[in-house]
């Protein structure tokens, strides 16, 4: 019986992945700016200003088909935390695919020490364990650094990092995650599951720090997750965890690199008594996933201090999408031309218009008009596609308003309007009833 349990356990997460990937994110609510909070001076001294910015808060854009989803945001929301080190943050343009039924590979990818990780619903990138140090035996110090001995990020960048989501901008204003996203779960009682602050590149949920004390019973108590991580017992840095020869012996022991500067100080056990895994996560029941699946969990200690590895361990437990694994502020990523439906925010500001268009009347007879107002040189064409996907109608726009009039015959129901962009690509999708 408890191995049909478990077969069942790792076979349901596919129900729940498909609707939760998809409805966590944090749109951008009624046109709103991102601002944040400058620093001036160095602790304990800082002092702070606020910057109210024209760019757009939050996710502007999800949009997902049968295998994979799509997010588009600024990397920006409002309020942003006050950091401590020294720039402003900037917008960017990020876009990332996710696995919407992630898989789990034999081989492993080790997750990136430096670069993005996944994503916060809130639209910011979740960053790696380590900062961009590492020792270099050659000149007896950690900048540059051969990437072998990586400078823990807490260790190296705790300090400057705000309150509100653990994060900085780096030099070129990309503000970023690296830890305890507090503000998104923050309003959960500690008594109840913590909800879903970001996703995985593999697709898998990261979650804040509270699950259910028994991973298969949504009865069970509320408690901390516990990593499964703790400093080496080691004095002296010739090895790597588990073992693993060093192919660069890294600095001494003592009191200016202790234990826990590097992120190869720390390693996973069983016998550590964590409730989670070596990736920082276990398979279990959430209430997004009543029928399990895996799940990372943001870890910190009792006393709310971010606990290595904060997000993922250093391995992803999924295939992570090998074209935002690591990236920095652009992926490079497209939305597709086709087989896509897209949701977008309400009340879009002038920043996100071009996403905007209007379908009317809804429902329909099956002749419908198209307005693309004042943005009618992002568009090229409008199609109509039925329940499975299937291109029924096509039309170029070549004027702010396009008369849509389906063949006579076509079948009363559901279908959805898909507005091109210039390059194929999708830039909305609306659902029109046709009676």
């Amino acid at each position: 019986m408890m191995k049909k349990t478990l077969l069942m356990m790792m076979m349901t997460p596919l129900l729940g992945v498909s609707q939760a990937i998809i409805t966590s994110w944090q749109m951008n609510a009624n046109g709103q700016k991102a601002s944040y909070w400058s620093p001036s001076g160095n602790p304990p001294t800082t002092t702070y200003s606020y910057v109210p910015t024209t760019d757009s808060a939050s996710v502007l854009k999800v949009c997902y088909r049968t295998d994979s989803v799509w997010i588009y945001s600024h990397g920006m929301v409002f309020n942003m935390g006050k950091y401590s080190n020294p720039g402003a943050c900037s917008s960017k343009v990020y876009i990332y695919r996710f696995p919407r039924t992630p898989t789990v590979p034999t081989t492993k990818t080790i997750s990136s020490k430096m670069g993005a990780i996944g994503c916060l619903v809130n639209g910011i990138p979740m960053y790696g364990l380590g900062d961009s140090k590492s020792w270099t035996g050659s000149t007896n110090s950690n900048m540059g650094g051969q990437g072998i001995w990586n400078v823990e990020v807490y260790k190296g960048e705790g300090v400057s990092l705000d309150t509100a989501l653990s994060a900085h901008p780096q030099q070129q204003g990309a503000y970023h995650s690296h830890a305890n996203p507090r503000r998104l779960y923050q309003n959960t009682p500690t008594t109840q599951h913590s909800p879903i602050v970001g996703y995985a590149f593999d697709g898998y949920p990261v979650y804040g720090p509270y699950g259910y004390s028994t991973p298969t019973n949504s009865a069970s108590t509320v408690t901390r997750m516990k990593s499964g991580y703790s400093l080496r017992s080691i004095t002296t840095r010739t090895a790597l965890p588990y073992g693993v020869p060093a192919s660069q012996t890294g600095p001494p022991v003592n009191s200016t690199y202790p234990i826990g500067t590097y992120c190869e100080d720390y390693e996973w056990s069983a016998s550590n008594g964590g409730d989670l895994d070596k990736y920082n996560g276990r398979t279990c029941v959430t209430p997004e996933y009543p029928g399990g699946t895996y799940a990372y969990f943001a870890t910190i200690d009792a006393s709310g201090t971010p606990q290595f590895p904060y997000y993922i361990g250093i391995e992803y437990y999924g295939k992570p999408d090998a074209s935002c694994a690591g990236s920095g502020t652009s992926t490079g990523l497209k939305f597709p031309a086709s087989g896509t439906i897209c949701n977008l925010p309400t009340n879009l500001d002038e920043k996100v218009k071009e996403f905007a268009v209007k379908v009317y009347p809804n429902p329909s007879n099956g002749q419908f008009t198209i307005t693309t107002e004042e943005n009618l040189g992002l568009f090229s064409k409008a199609e109509v596609v039925n329940m499975v996907g299937q291109k029924i109608y096509s039309i170029d726009i070549t004027s702010e308003k396009t008369i849509i009039d389906l063949p006579s015959g076509t079948s009363k129901g559901i279908y959805f309007v898909r507005i091109l962009g210039k390059q194929s690509e999708v830039y909305t999708t609306d659902k029109i009833i046709i009676k």
